[in-house]
């Protein structure tokens, strides 16, 4: 994975699609904030040994970073790096990650469902403020990633710059919207 964080590339797993974050142990739905991390040396408690699949600090200067945490106490619960990619004209979904105790998938256990969906929704609101229409690409860590996102969220395979490339069009990109529901700190 080291690679990965000049690439870019995404390796998060969409469990379930819930307007906010789920508790998977009470069923409670739990409201959402994002906001921008404006300061890089905040990211440096978000590291690779600590569960956050890479040093987060080492994410490229143009990729705005962005936290989705709880709105009652701003616990962060997901990170997602996005960068305004020009030439293709959409959002390039550079990096993104859950909360290692929401990570099922590497950790066993799961605090909380639905933060991959709201990791790219974010990546799509961002689009679409940069004038995209919500589109989005990125590149899937492996395969078997790539047919979860073309699955679950419609996304198309491109496969032009990377063998797992992704790109979710505005039809997909609103779909996921009209879903998931957070606030901008």
């Amino acid at each position: 994975m080291k690679n990965s964080v000049n690439a870019g590339s995404v390796g998060i797993w969409l469990d379930e699609i819930v307007p906010c974050l789920k508790d998977t142990e009470t069923g409670e739905i739990k409201e959402t904030v994002v906001f921008g991390i404006e300061s890089r040396s905040f990211l440096k408690k978000f590291n690779e040994k600590n569960g956050w699949g890479i040093n987060w600090i080492k994410i490229p200067k143009e990729v705005d970073v962005f936290a989705l945490a709880l709105k009652e106490n701003n616990e962060i619960q997901g990170l997602v790096g996005v960068k305004n990619d020009v030439d293709v004209k959409a959002a390039y979904l550079h990096w993104a990650c859950t909360a290692p105790h929401n990570n099922k998938h590497a950790y066993g256990r799961q605090k909380y469902s639905g933060v991959g969906g709201h990791l790219f929704a974010i990546t799509v609101e961002k689009s679409m403020q940069w004038g995209y229409e919500g589109t989005v690409h990125g590149f899937a860590l492996n395969k078997t990633l790539l047919n979860h996102y073309i699955e679950v969220l419609g996304a198309t395979y491109l496969g032009a710059l990377h063998p797992y490339q992704f790109f979710l069009d505005r039809d997909a990109a609103r779909k996921l919207l009209e879903v998931y529901s957070y606030e901008w700190n």
